[in-house]
């Protein structure tokens, strides 16, 4: 064997860069890559029910799809002994991060005997997927995986009744006095009955959180509340979609919030950004959505001027209908800190006039940037606005936005550039998205583009779709470039 493959460290790292395939090719090289390799393909399993195939294939008889009401577990075929543990406990020990889905499939003795206390001791993130009735055998399923070591507990329901697993879920973690979880994620669709109050206690009680995301189709605010109780919170996540009598509502008082994402329509939105007690608040992703409301008042914007000087990352996504003028995005320019700016609005619910004057007002009032994305229907954008782009932002690492390269609009500019004016741009990926050219002249902006950003990529995200996960090479053949 190469000595390169005996220095533990280097191919420890090149292994952790493979996919759970290659790793597990890698493990059945020889014994020492298998040691190195059998870490990392059991750190994150997708399915805690690749975990117990690990027991003698011969204790039970599996069953792949176990029906929603299925009264009780499948039986053993013969006494479970101890040896039986063995490749259960040598893989289960590694794992970090797994998912479970309820009902499972798993004899009951394996869950209540006393050797499985001892398993899974590294367990860090647990996903839930719950799906109604679920039993006392489902409850005491969950509560015997909960771990000191976990920091993330993520639960998904369709419907949250009294007698939803989640709400038993969070009685065993409260009663649970070695659990202290610093992340908790929730989704489902609908509250039903007394349950609200339930979760709302349980989620409070655990005043260690400093991570929490809410997502469903009612009592979202009245759930968000719960964050009030919370004096670590530092991220919160809220997407909810129904509008919510906001009348009476109280302050949450999140005075040590740094990150606040959320999905809703406008009064929603402006409801939760009213209840921050905090001036902190560093990134904020907000997501307008209301396809039947036409709002296009530049108040619920306004409200982000309280968390100057601190906001330096801004996400925005529009889909109400309206036109979306530049007056609408003043309340932006008077956030003088911002470093990353993404607003997309959907097409087909407005337009907005994006011209090279609005463009510079941008780059003039955020003299910091380093991401500029812009997926905004119907920007009126020159090569002219480009350039200036490249002058004053030396730091921007990322720009996204589409303009006009036809002679045509660009009467004016100078195709003459001095190269050495931008060696220092630090320009890593230029999306040219939707922009317009002369036939044959891509190739020739290209060029213009490479003398103003040296180091960065060239591409176009795809012309039907916004948003994509990959963007395509530009100009020339397609292929998948990744992501910046």
């Amino acid at each position: 064997m190469h000595p390169f493959w005996e220095t533990t460290d280097v191919v420890s790292e090149v292994i952790s860069l493979l996919s759970k395939a290659d790793q597990a090719r890698m493990a059945q090289v020889n014994t020492a890559l298998w040691e190195i390799a059998i870490p990392y393909i059991w750190r994150d399993v997708q399915d805690i029910r690749h975990i117990f195939n690990l027991f003698p294939s011969d204790l039970w008889n599996e069953v792949n799809e176990p029906a929603l009401d299925q009264a009780s577990p499948p039986p053993l075929n013969r006494e479970l002994q101890e040896s039986d543990w063995t490749r259960f406990f040598l893989h289960s020990n590694k794992t970090r991060t797994t998912r479970c889905t309820i009902p499972i499939a798993v004899p009951s003795e394996i869950w209540s005997h006393r050797l499985f206390s001892a398993s899974f001791p590294s367990l860090e993130a647990l996903t839930i997927f719950a799906f109604d009735p679920v039993d006392e055998y489902s409850s005491s399923i969950i509560a015997s995986l909960l771990r000191p070591s976990l920091h993330r507990i993520e639960f998904s329901v369709e419907t949250l009744t009294a007698e939803s697993l989640l709400i038993s879920t969070l009685r065993a973690i409260a009663e649970n006095k070695t659990l202290s979880p610093k992340e908790m994620a929730f989704h489902f669709a609908w509250i039903v009955g007394p349950s609200l109050g339930d979760i709302v206690e349980g989620i409070a009680s655990q005043t260690s959180l400093r991570s929490l995301k809410l997502s469903g189709h009612s009592d979202i605010m009245h759930l968000a509340g719960c964050a009030k109780d919370l004096p670590f919170l530092e991220e919160l996540e809220v997407d909810g979609w129904a509008l919510e009598d906001l009348e009476g509502y109280n302050e949450l008082y999140l005075r040590s919030l740094k990150t606040f994402t959320t999905t809703g329509n406008t009064v929603l939105i402006r409801g939760l950004l009213r209840a921050i007690g905090s001036n902190r608040p560093a990134r904020l992703a907000l997501h307008f959505y209301d396809p039947s409301f036409e709002d296009t008042s530049p108040e619920p914007l306004s409200e982000m001027e309280r968390f100057r000087p601190h906001l330096i990352h801004l996400g925005l996504k529009i889909e109400i209908r309206g036109s979306w003028t530049g007056q609408w995005f003043q309340p932006l320019l008077n956030l003088a800190e911002l470093q990353t700016v993404e607003l997309e609005i959907a097409p087909v619910f407005g337009g907005s006039m994006i011209t090279d004057d609005l463009l510079r007002q941008m780059i003039d009032a955020w003299p910091n940037l380093t991401r500029l994305v812009l997926r905004v229907p119907f920007m009126r954008i020159t090569l002219t606005s480009l350039d200036y782009i490249a002058i004053h932002c030396p730091n921007l690492r990322k720009l996204g936005l589409s303009f006009g390269a036809c002679k045509e609009a660009n009467t004016t500019f100078s195709w003459d550039v001095d190269p050495s004016r931008y060696t220092q741009n630090a320009l890593e990926l230029f999306d040219v998205m939707k922009s317009t050219f002369d036939e044959g002249d891509e190739e020739r902006s290209a060029n213009l583009f490479r003398c103003w950003w040296p180091k960065a990529r060239l591409c176009r995200t795809s012309a039907d779709e916004w948003g994509v996960e990959c963007t395509l090479t530009w100009p020339g053949r397609t292929k998948d470039v990744g992501q910046s």
